[in-house]
């Protein structure tokens, strides 16, 4: 069966039609496409619906949906796919449809994980911001503490809640918890287009959210609760680029499978990772493929000229306006180096984690350029850690990121802990 999207493509957000509310919720299974199982994730909540391809590095994929009693239509525009399912209980069982090709799909609902208190901190909804930006987020406060230690969480690819809320998981929120329990304050925020923060306009590139994530430091700062010299950004993905970018804001850094090369080597690499986990060829000849459109992002300045040249490739057809979007072309031609070499000339302190399974953000490629910069970084390899920090029983489980009942592996997070503790 055809793949369902081209591996190159980029992460969208879009609202569709209502769905009725017993159908409301995260769901999650797996296409059986023969050389490979493809899970996917369907979100629909009272906006509309999207759906996540992990697999193949894509989320937010626009949606309709249209209900007729026990029974619900998905349309996915972009891939040229649909899906027709009955519900019964907490599944939805029907038939996925893409290119004139059918495999039976069954969806089950993820249960809402439950608070388990007790807190040792408390919360406090905060809205902070710069020029015409205001963004909403909550500030974790343990409870009888002064001067302490404090970090920024600055969230991945992609419109973002404070919690970086995905495929059913809540990474953030299961941070800042333990990071509270443990009195280490903490500050995540919706992004913008999100929650309470101002719309987005589109045309924001991952610079423009490096000064969210300034004005977020600035905040914590002006809180005299707050150690300034005990302050850092734990980043993830993208996230740990603008921590990387940002560094002179703050006393440390904590990148989570943070980009540390060039983004043009970054989606190579991972456009690389994700074919062989998913069972798709790659070869010499598909390396050069994917090479010349990351080239020609990275270096054609004509944004009408390049739709043209990407154009010229059949399988990018319906992707060419994600791929030449002001935050795609931006990303690609990133370099964090200047700012990790500036960071290991510093000695500033510095702690980069990376699961060894992690297909979007190769360990080898990242944290091999870290060492080479900051070789006082204190470097954390984890062995069967996907992307998301998740432990993996199997590597072909690696991308089944709604699939693992893992929100974020507390191992990581008691390094985190130590680090900070131990500045």
């Amino acid at each position: 069966m055809k793949k369902i999207a081209t591996l190159l493509i980029a992460a969208l957000w879009g609202i569709a039609a209502w769905a009725a509310a017993d159908m409301l919720g995260t769901w999650t299974g797996s296409l059986d496409a023969g050389v490979a199982r493809i899970p996917l994730v369907l979100h629909l909540d009272s906006t509309g619906c999207s759906l996540d391809s992990p697999a193949q590095g894509a989320s937010g994929i626009p949606c309709t949906s249209q209900v007729d009693g026990n029974n619900i239509d998905i349309g996915i525009p972009s891939i040229g796919a649909s899906y027709r399912g009955t519900i019964a209980g907490d599944s939805l069982k029907g038939t996925f449809t893409q290119g004139g090709h059918s495999l039976a799909l069954t969806l089950t609902r993820k249960a809402e994980k439950k608070d388990t208190g007790p807190h040792n901190y408390r919360e406090e909804q905060v809205t902070f911001g710069h020029g015409n930006v205001t963004l909403a987020g909550t500030l974790t406060l343990p409870k009888g503490g002064s001067c302490v230690p404090a970090v920024v969480l600055v969230t991945g690819s992609g419109p973002q809640d404070r919690d970086e809320t995905i495929m059913g998981h809540k990474p953030f929120k299961a941070i800042a918890d333990s990071l509270g329990n443990h009195g280490i304050a903490v500050l995540r925020y919706d992004d913008r287009g999100v929650g309470g923060s101002s719309m987005a306009t589109g045309y924001e590139t991952t610079r423009d959210f490096a000064l969210d994530a300034t004005a977020a430091v600035r905040y914590l700062l002006k809180r005299q609760e707050i150690d300034p010299k005990r302050t850092g950004y734990i980043g993830h993905s993208e996230g740990g680029s603008i921590a990387i970018l940002n560094h002179a804001d703050v006393a440390f850094v904590i990148t989570l499978a943070a980009p540390a090369v060039k983004g043009k080597d970054l989606m190579i690499k991972q456009n690389e990772m994700i074919a062989k986990a998913t069972g798709n060829m790659w070869n010499a000849r598909l390396a050069g493929r994917v090479d010349s459109v990351f080239t020609l992002i990275d270096t054609c300045r004509d944004q009408a000229l390049l739709k043209t040249k990407l154009g010229r490739f059949p399988e990018l057809k319906t992707q060419v306006g994600a791929l030449t979007s002001p935050w795609y072309r931006a990303f690609v031609q990133l370099d964090p180096t200047p700012s990790l070499k500036a960071m290991g000339k510093s000695r500033q302190p510095m702690m980069a984690c990376n699961g060894e399974w992690d297909d979007q953000v190769n360990c080898d490629q990242n944290l091999g350029a870290i060492a080479r910069w900051v070789p006082c970084a204190a470097i954390k390899r984890y062995p069967q850690l996907n992307h998301l920090f998740q432990h993996c029983d199997s590597r072909d489980q690696a991308l089944d990121y709604g699939g693992n009942s893992e929100d974020f592996n507390p191992q990581v997070i008691a390094d985190i802990v130590a680090f900070i503790k131990g500045l």
